[in-house]
């Protein structure tokens, strides 16, 4: 159990934060918090039952946790887009008052320009350490700013209107949670958030219209949920998938990597079929004429489907 000291500074920590956090976002903070210590308390449970010959028992204890996992993956996905959706409406990231000074000597602007935009980019990137970069890019896709500005002046190109997340965002009007990709950002696979921004609103006789001046990108790429599945210890046996929308892993660890059998590293393709379609539960696979048994969970990224995959050699 956490103890008292650790509650009371993290409460202390939220309160804070109350001048630049909504009422909503400290209580999606609150309760990520409450999900590690959830998460600490199984992953305990996990590792200490492991040796149990009760199937029942065992089965149990895999359903309850990659319930929790979906449940961890999902807070992170909601906390990060709460973060974007909170800062877009503010005035200086609005605003694009360098779109002029767009180069592919930068792949975007100077360093020097519209800092207040970037240090708000600055400040997302410090409180939510799931974000690997935050951009803002034109409505066409063109790279704006990014930071750390290292990561913008290394792209390799300026326009990024092929990804999925520009698709998705210019297509749905709506903040867009992407498949996963390699970044060319952060060099690792990833997935982006997008949020479309709108200047101030403009009366014009007596219609209301608003100009889209871009969209506010964070590159995610989940290493803090995956350093934490890394604490279940599994064995060579097991083995933890959490895949997009599209069924593709963005976490795929193993146990015993190097003693993994190569049925253990296919896809659990039923599985996942079920888990995309929404369905929760275990069953029983055959992979090479070899049993599994998994165990799956969906959960919500945006207006799609995820989920956590657990699986276990079967005799």
């Amino acid at each position: 159990m956490p103890s008292t000291g650790l509650f009371l500074i993290t409460l202390l920590t939220l309160s804070c934060l109350s001048t630049v956090i909504s009422k909503q976002q400290k209580q999606a903070l609150a309760q990520s918090y409450v999900q590690t210590i959830k998460h600490r308390n199984l992953v305990h449970n996990y590792n200490n039952n492991k040796t149990s010959s009760n199937e029942t028992q065992v089965l149990q204890n895999t359903t309850n946790i990659v319930k929790l996992l979906a449940d961890m993956v999902q807070s992170r996905l909601h906390d990060a887009v709460n973060l974007l959706e909170l800062t877009s409406v503010d005035p200086e990231v609005k605003n694009t008052p360098f779109v002029g000074a767009i180069s592919k000597a930068y792949m975007g602007i100077p360093s020097n320009m519209d800092i207040q935009k970037r240090t708000i980019a600055k400040d997302i990137l410090n409180r939510d350490k799931d974000f690997g970069s935050v951009y803002f890019t034109t409505p066409k896709g063109d790279s704006y700013i990014g930071e750390p500005y290292a990561n913008q002046k290394q792209l390799p190109r300026l326009n990024y209107a092929d990804r999925d997340w520009y698709k998705g965002v210019t297509s749905t009007n709506n903040t867009y949670i992407s498949s996963v990709f390699m970044s060319a950002s952060i060099h690792a696979p990833a997935t982006a958030i997008a949020v479309p921004v709108y200047s101030n609103v403009t009366a014009v006789g007596n219609t209301t219209k608003s100009h889209l001046s871009g969209y506010w990108v964070g590159i995610l790429d989940l290493r803090n949920i995956s350093e934490s599945i890394k604490k279940l210890d599994l064995n060579q046996n097991e083995r933890i998938l959490v895949v997009d929308h599209t069924g593709t892993p963005i976490i795929n660890l193993h146990g015993g990597l190097q003693n993994t059998t190569n049925t253990m590293t296919r896809m659990p393709t039923e599985s996942i079929k079920s888990v995309l379609a929404g369905k929760s539960g275990s069953k029983i696979e055959t992979i090479n004429g070899t049993n599994i048994l998994t165990s799956f969970q969906p959960l919500n990224a945006g207006t799609h489907k995820w989920g956590v995959v657990l699986v276990n050699s079967y005799h």
